[in-house]
């Protein structure tokens, strides 16, 4: 099979794996939400902030290393791909703990029981997402995709038979919604361990060395991580202040209708990433320069799309959700074009990644976060529901602004020191030491804040 075909083999599958997974998430947030109260389903909205934030803290500080550095000479080898695999499960095992101590703390203070369950039952399904997160940065970087197209399907058929099991036997609730969705994952989870087996090894030497060469390049990416993902955690937190449970739970429903559109920006990214790295090392600067204009190009298109169709459908489309959500058609008008300014920040910050400059990451997310929540404590009293949506788009505007200076800034740069380069006297005799090329950072997509 040729260069071409297979990367458009690849490339298919990686959007199916996308539909598959999104389409899983729509359809089991439906479920929860067509047989929960509005209240419930507030509080399982704001609960599952928590596992957000530490997917994406996940992504930066154990993905983003691998996916860098795995195809490099000296990190090719089993031990490193085994230290991954151990620094993810000491991540996930240390989130879970914490997760389920909080909970112990809330109930010996003397909080409803019930909340007490939801939350072991929460902790649970954190350390079986972070796991399934896990094969999943794997699979794309071995091309496995078809493999982890198989898996996914086993995921998403196994969560939704068990939601629509408890719905049947009419004992549905939250708490067993969160197993079913925890329990989902561990059969997945087991099959690939088992099937990539002979590609991993633990080595508990090489298990600390690679920790600490893997957190020297990642610390700049988690701390705007953090930064960049606070609004998707404060914001739920603030609507449920001035708007109560009930409000969150209605932002919560139209966050989740307007998800699907995740399904076409990550497929998107998960092809234009690498490409965007690659065409810098061929052609240079007008080879990114290139990819990330066509990139961002098929974005604002296909996100300009959907929001037009959330604008004049938005009401239609949560009828499927419940009744009671139509009359909010415009909130999802108004986060759908939240996700298409957010995006196109995420094409222009490939462009970063090419050219390595992990610390201009910082500052994009940093105005993403002072400006979301800055303006959400102003507009949610003021405007509700639609003044948090707001807040979002002025966000990532400020986002966009700052990712497209720091780029023109990192590409002006760059030309300058190619210039240098080609331009020096090399007439004196020198001494050529060994060429150390720095590994290009892939920075995991950013669009899940909407």
């Amino acid at each position: 099979m040729g260069e071409g075909s297979k990367r458009l083999k690849n490339g298919f599958f990686a959007i199916a794996d996308q539909m598959i997974v999104s389409a899983g998430t729509f359809l089991s947030t439906m479920l929860i939400c067509r047989n929960c109260s509005d209240a419930d389903f507030g509080i399982f909205s704001l609960a599952w902030t928590i596992i957000a934030f530490l997917r994406t803290i996940q992504e930066r500080m154990i993905a983003a290393p691998f996916l860098a550095f795995t195809f490099r000479p000296t990190f090719n080898r089993t031990s490193f791909r085994g230290s991954t695999l151990a620094h993810q499960a000491v991540f996930s095992t240390a989130s879970t703990f914490l997760v389920f101590t909080a909970v112990v703390v809330v109930r010996m203070l003397g909080f409803d029981g019930g909340h007490f369950w939801f939350g072991l039952s929460l902790a649970l399904a954190l350390w079986s997402t972070l796991g399934r997160d896990q094969m999943r940065y794997v699979s794309f970087t071995d091309f496995a995709i078809f493999r982890l197209l198989l898996l996914d399907l086993l995921v998403v058929a196994l969560q939704l038979i068990g939601l629509v099991v408890l719905i049947r036997t009419e004992v549905f609730s939250i708490f067993l919604a969160n197993l079913v969705l925890a329990f989902g994952c561990l059969l997945p989870i087991v099959a690939w361990l088992w099937m990539t087996r002979r590609t991993y090894d633990i080595d508990h030497e090489a298990v600390a060395l690679d920790w600490h060469h893997n957190w020297n390049y990642a610390r700049w990416l988690v701390l705007a991580r953090i930064f960049g993902i606070a609004p998707v955690v404060v914001i739920p937190w603030l609507i449920f202040s001035f708007e109560g449970d009930t409000g969150n739970g209605v932002f919560g429903a139209c966050t989740s209708l307007v998800g699907v559109s995740l399904m076409f920006v990550q497929g998107a990214n998960n092809l234009f990433q690498p490409r965007t790295i690659l065409e810098l090392q061929k052609n240079g600067i007008r080879g990114l320069l290139t990819a990330v204009g066509e990139s961002t190009g098929v974005i604002c298109v296909g996100l300009f799309c959907i929001s037009i169709g959330f604008l004049f459908f938005g009401n239609n489309l949560l009828a499927i959700l419940g009744t009671q959500y139509v009359g909010f058609g415009f909130l999802t008008f108004l986060l759908s074009v939240s996700t298409l300014v957010l995006s196109i920040s995420t094409m222009l910050s490939n462009g970063l990644a090419a050219l390595k400059k992990s610390k201009d990451f910082f500052w994009g997310e940093v105005s993403y976060c002072i400006v979301s929540i800055a303006s959400a404590l102003v507009l949610i009293p003021s405007q509700g529901l639609n003044g948090a949506a707001y807040a979002m788009i002025l966000g990532g505007l400020a986002v966009t602004i700052v990712t497209a200076i720091k780029l023109a800034d990192g590409v002006y740069n760059y030309a300058a020191e190619s210039n240098t380069i080609e331009t020096s006297d090399f007439s004196m005799p020198c001494e050529i030491a060994p060429c150390e090329i720095a590994p290009c950072e892939i920075v995991p997509c950013k669009t899940e804040r909407t």
